[in-house]
């Protein structure tokens, strides 16, 4: 049986046990356009699934056609990817980001009551976690629902801010494009029901950084 663990992608990268070491990258590299092969090539180097904390209940390494087994959509054209096991607690959704040294690779997990993305760039040592790639503070995180018209004083009509900093898991979640080089930013709290999926901004890939605007202001938080 497949679990598959969400755990904030900074905590993720705070404290990564020896066990999730990456294997060397293989000798074709990460230099790819393809989805799958961006997948495949990740796993090969984290059998283990690394900072996505994908395993098995032996601890046993994932088999060879797990991706080949587990991927739902296929947009290869489009850089493109859903995957999912059917005993997952969690989805991935995957798109690469593609620049002229190489790309960005960022998978969202979606599932339980956390909703976290992990950011990925492609080197010489292959697929490695970039964690100053992408950031979104809490205090980023409220910034846009502010600039999106749904933060007031009283929560009326919308959400205050001791909600969101007191909030039990992710406050944002990230919808990666089908197509397209246009992340969207959306809420992720769901009292009250209204503000659920509401749209806070957008994280643009724009000369191969990524660039978080808000509604209000179009410009990083």
């Amino acid at each position: 049986m497949l679990l598959l663990k969400t755990i904030a992608v900074l905590a993720l990268l705070s404290s990564t046990p020896a066990a999730t070491a990456a294997r060397p990258a293989s000798s074709s590299g990460c230099m790819t356009t393809n989805i799958e092969t961006a997948l495949r090539h990740l796993f090969e180097r984290y059998p283990d699934g690394g900072p996505l904390r994908i395993g098995s209940d032996s601890g046993d390494p994932l088999p060879p056609d797990f991706i080949a087994k587990s991927l739902k959509v296929r947009d290869v054209p489009n850089g493109y990817a859903t995957f999912e096991s059917p005993d997952a607690i969690a989805s991935f959704e995957a798109a690469l980001f593609k620049n002229p040294t190489g790309y960005h690779l960022v998978i969202v997990a979606s599932g339980g009551s956390v909703n976290d993305f992990t950011v990925f760039r492609c080197t010489l040592e292959g697929l490695t976690t970039d964690p100053s790639a992408l950031k979104i503070s809490t205090e980023d995180a409220i910034r846009l629902y502010a600039d999106a018209g749904l933060l007031t004083a009283d929560g009326k009509e919308g959400t205050d801010r001791k909600t969101l900093e007191d909030w039990a898991g992710t406050i944002v979640t990230l919808s990666l494009p089908r197509k397209g080089r246009s992340i969207v930013i959306k809420a992720d709290i769901e009292e009250p029901p209204s503000i659920y999926g509401k749209k806070l901004g957008t994280v643009d890939y724009v000369d191969s950084r990524f660039i978080v605007k808000s509604l209000k202001s179009k410009v990083a938080p």
